[in-house]
């Protein structure tokens, strides 16, 4: 059986105020003629299928024509499942028509009763069950009874672990006792430990502080587990789970690596063989960033060979703020051909640091995350440890949840 998996679309996002619509469409075609092309059989996508819980008429369209799209493909199975990003409500709406069309999604789990709705079996053309998803969404750690900021950070990290390894392993056996033998591939949308913090674009699972969910949580009869939320796409060290990352760059640090999906082909023996494969990019993100003669400079010098124009930051670097910058880099960028996008552009204070490097002056009260303020917090007073720092994220995290 081929495979493949992908995540966190995204789709409805904008980059300051431009709309990446035309981003996704061209993605999403890509992606449909890839599963012609490619013969597969099995679509997994791993959350974060819109940007926001209230995604727009447009980005609905966009997200239900691509389902209805995979009907011509000769693709057998679709697997959607929510991401923090997404309303598990309103992906949910729609499920028994889905289901109908082949599409199965699961877009929050409200507990262990809904256990069962999680388990996805594949048949093969002869109706034989080829292998099970456990198509298992975003799940916070609040809502499997994790509450702890006290002890050592590597016993928070196994305590906070232990609801999902749990999860995991019942989803096993209830799958192994309907199908036994049968080969289980999992979903999950979360922070494992070992990404970047900077990888993740909302923190989740105490990243921040504890790296994110120990990489014993999957249980070892998966064959295969798709991750999302992760934007880089990478295997999980020691783990059969792979993040398949975002198919568009976000920004300008995604914009410097390729963007990827997984294809996926299951062996006669159970196990999976992983092929990434490079989507084509539609266009560059990036910052041009400098004194103020770096960036006309770098701006009128772009140049670019992908069907959209590159989406592009100015940063200019001042040691106050100048009157008229904005305008003119405006003037200079509508006189271009071919024209970037100019997203934004901002006048960045700096100062000369260490061997006359230049520096960025201290952000503003009002320009900084209450991460930012409690770390800055504990440095000065000289508080800054990890289990400080664990107990604030969990009062975050309770107040993402409430």
């Amino acid at each position: 059986m081929r495979m493949l998996h992908t995540s966190d679309w995204h789709l409805g996002a904008f980059l300051e105020e431009v709309s990446r619509e035309a981003d996704h469409r061209q993605f999403l075609d890509w992606l449909v003629a890839t599963i012609q092309e490619e013969r597969i059989e099995l679509l997994l996508v791993a959350g974060d299928v819109f940007d926001s819980a209230t995604p727009s008429a447009e980005a609905q369209a966009l997200y239900y024509r691509f389902l209805h799209r995979l009907q011509g493909t000769g693709l057998r199975q679709a697997v959607v499942v929510g991401g923090n990003h997404d309303s598990p409500s309103r992906l949910d709406a729609p499920r028994d028509l889905l289901d109908a069309f082949g599409v199965h999604v699961v877009g929050g789990l409200a507990g262990a009763q809904d256990l069962d709705r999680c388990l996805c079996p594949v048949p093969d053309p002869d109706g034989q069950v080829r292998l099970v998803v456990l198509a298992v969404p975003f799940v916070h750690e609040w809502r499997l009874g994790y509450r702890s900021a006290e002890g050592e950070p590597q016993a928070q990290q196994e305590q906070l672990g232990a609801p999902f390894r749990q999860l995991y392993a019942d989803l096993a056996d209830r799958a192994q006792a309907r199908w036994p033998g049968v080969p289980l591939i999992a979903t999950g949308h979360l922070a494992v430990a070992g990404s970047e913090k900077d990888d993740a674009p909302q923190e989740i699972h105490l990243i921040g502080s504890l790296g994110g969910l120990p990489t014993g949580i999957f249980d070892p009869r998966f064959a295969y587990v798709a991750l999302g939320h992760i934007h880089r796409s990478y295997p999980v060290g020691g783990t059969r789970a792979w993040y398949s990352g975002t198919p568009l760059a976000m920004n300008a640090r995604e914009g410097r690596s390729p963007r990827r999906v997984n294809l996926l082909e299951l062996a006669p023996d159970g196990t999976v063989a992983v092929t990434p494969r490079i989507i084509p990019g539609t266009r560059q993100v990036m910052v041009c960033a400098g004194p103020l003669d770096t960036v006309r400079a770098q701006l009128a010098a772009l140049a670019w060979t992908e069907p959209l124009p590159p989406l592009v930051r100015a940063e200019v670097w001042v040691e106050a703020q100048q009157v008229g910058v904005e305008e003119e880099l405006r003037l200079l960028v509508e006189g271009l051909e071919p024209r970037p996008v100019l997203v934004a552009i901002q006048q960045t204070r700096v100062r000369e640091g260490v061997d006359g490097v230049p520096e960025p002056v201290p952000q503003r009260l009002d320009q900084l995350t209450p991460r930012d303020v409690f770390r800055m917090l504990c440095e000065a007073r000289g508080e800054s440890h990890a289990e400080l720092a664990a107990a604030f994220e969990t009062l975050l995290a309770a107040q993402v949840v409430e």
